[in-house]
């Protein structure tokens, strides 16, 4: 796991990161309407989303929150077979830093701040936590598809 460590560097600050967007959307943008960032590229708005991934399940408190739970605990107990490359741990350190952002709001508010939104995909609207889930989920599907040395399983120890 020592690899692991070493990326944390890049989950804390993107858990950091979303929580300062979110505290800023939260002041800036609830109310205010739309900022427009970049024109018919990125917009800003604030949202709350009551569910998970593009607002399923919403309203559904406990399922919000127990999902999310199982999914990184399975995570926990796949990765932890592997031994981890310093590119799979840094996408691990983005997933767990997206999750822990995405999962203080729902545990603190019942919902996620949600503010960023690409007038091209009209039906989605996200925050920096989803984009550091999706990023660390994109980079270990690279490294499923193209980089097999990043696979190998951790030997077990033998005692004697």
């Amino acid at each position: 796991m020592k690899s692991f460590h070493k990326t944390w560097f890049i989950g804390i600050p993107a858990f950091i990161i979303d929580r300062a967007a979110k505290l800023w959307a939260g002041k800036a943008l609830q109310g205010n309407g739309t900022l427009i960032a970049l024109p018919r590229l990125l917009e800003l708005r604030y949202t709350e989303n009551r569910g998970i991934a593009l607002g399923f399940l919403s309203g559904e408190i406990a399922a919000t929150l127990l999902l999310p739970l199982i999914a990184a605990a399975v995570w926990f107990l796949v990765f932890r077979r592997y031994r981890p490359t310093p590119f799979t741990a840094a996408a691990s350190s983005l997933i767990l830093g997206g999750f822990a952002g995405n999962f203080l709001d729902r545990l603190l508010y019942g919902y996620v701040v949600d503010m960023l939104f690409f007038p091209f995909l009209p039906w989605f609207i996200c925050n920096v936590a989803d984009v550091a889930i999706s990023l660390g989920v994109g980079m270990v599907g690279f490294s499923l598809l193209f980089r097999a040395r990043d696979w190998s399983e951790k030997r077990a120890k033998v005692n004697g």
